[in-house]
């Protein structure tokens, strides 16, 4: 974004203010072409600290919530093991590790809120929080969409004898190693482009492409279309072609509890992704109209953009809690995992403290039978020296 784009969205923020407190504003003064990068600089929104407010509260939750909820997905498929043994299990793990790293960034994003969008962390920062976010985004849709396609092959191929574990292990590492690869490609422009502006005295974290809006628009363009709507239609296709497998074989012996069951979980998945991305996107986008001069700017974006893209904002944020609760610990398997692990836990605890006091009882009777085995073999030892010991020496003793 070029410095001469931000000093006219400076002036077009000024206007804005003063059309506020002013009744008889001319709005024409106010119809910008091309210039419309609210998004970038983070200017709508900023006189209302109450939105800030609850943004930076949901970010701190979103940074608790998806933290213990991946953690605990982790500490589960570590301890299992099954890992190894499961395609979806390996791809939930590195789901559950893009979540985590995800959330851990949020604290970053909630204090640049809170501070009116001034980043306090410097330009280093800048960059490494925006990689890592940009990075553990497309790095969770893409596992999503995976799990959705791998169900998929397994409930079609149940009946076909199946490969070597080995081959098995080594495909599922290697389409692990492209996503994260895609991820990471995919984020090289929020790493290379992000730094620090100086707008109105503050120091923001900005995505900054060369003169005009035309790149910003692109990228915003590639992360719709590549965080949202090809995902999207993969994850439809995949488990419509899933619930069509299921029904085609209802007559075959399929337990219609079963088929209720995947068809439930199902909708959960696809319509939890849905909301949660559908309004961030769509906002999006229409900023990438405007920025494309296909639209103009209007006061409908405005308001939008400020009131309902930060909760459109929050919402997409809330995924990575909701992504350990859909897709692990509602599973049956998860379940039963995780109440072996709290009962284990309880249960080596009474185990641990009856085994104290087992312990302490059993040195309390031994002792006390040393002690009387002591005397007893010291009488037994008595009488026996006396008898055992010829006559003529019992003088000498």
């Amino acid at each position: 974004m070029s410095a001469s784009d931000i000093l006219r969205l400076e002036q077009f923020n000024r206007s804005l203010h003063l059309c506020k407190t002013n009744p008889v504003c001319d709005h024409t003064l106010l119809r910008y072409h091309n210039i419309t990068s609210l998004d970038t600089v983070n200017l709508p929104g900023d006189g209302s600290p109450l939105i800030r407010g609850i943004i930076s509260m949901v970010f701190f939750v979103v940074c608790v919530l998806g933290m213990m909820g991946n953690m605990t997905v982790l500490y589960l498929l570590h301890s299992s093991r099954s890992t190894t043994k499961s395609t979806i299990n390996f791809f939930v793990f590195n789901l559950a590790v893009a979540d985590l790293l995800f959330s851990m960034v949020q604290p970053f994003w909630a204090v640049d809120v809170a501070l009116d969008f001034s980043w306090p962390f410097g330009w280093c920062m800048c960059k490494a929080v925006s990689l890592l976010t940009a990075v553990n985004v497309y790095a969770s849709v893409f596992f999503v969409t995976a799990m959705s396609v791998t169900r998929y092959c397994v409930v079609a191929t149940a009946l076909k004898p199946a490969g070597p574990q080995c081959q098995r292990m080594c495909m599922m590492r290697l389409v692990t190693c492209f996503i994260w690869a895609g991820a990471l490609l995919a984020a090289t422009p929020s790493v290379v482009f992000s730094s620090l502006a100086d707008v109105g005295g503050d120091k923001l974290c900005l995505l900054r492409f060369p003169e005009g809006t035309f790149w910003l628009a692109i990228h915003h363009l590639v992360r719709v279309v590549l965080g949202f709507l090809l995902p999207y239609t993969i994850l439809i296709t995949s488990y419509l072609c899933l619930l069509c497998f299921i029904c085609s074989h209802k007559l075959r012996g399929v337990n219609p509890h079963r088929q209720s069951r995947v068809s439930n979980s199902v909708a959960v998945v696809v319509l939890s992704f849905c909301v949660c991305w559908f309004p961030y996107n769509i906002i999006t986008f229409w900023g990438v109209l405007i920025k494309l001069d296909v639209l103009e700017w209007t006061s409908s974006y405005y308001v939008t953009h400020t009131y309902v893209f930060p909760l459109a904002t929050c919402l997409a944020h809330s995924n990575t809690c909701m992504n350990p609760i859909i897709y692990c610990l509602v599973r049956k398997e998860f379940h039963a995992m995780l109440r072996q692990t709290f009962w284990c836990k309880v249960c080596l605890t009474e185990v641990s403290y009856r085994d104290a006091k087992t312990r302490e009882s059993i040195q309390l009777k031994k002792m006390n039978s040393q002690t009387v085995q002591s005397y007893t073999k010291k009488t037994l030892l008595s009488s026996t020296t006396l008898s055992v010991i010829p006559p003529h020496k019992i003088a000498d003793i």
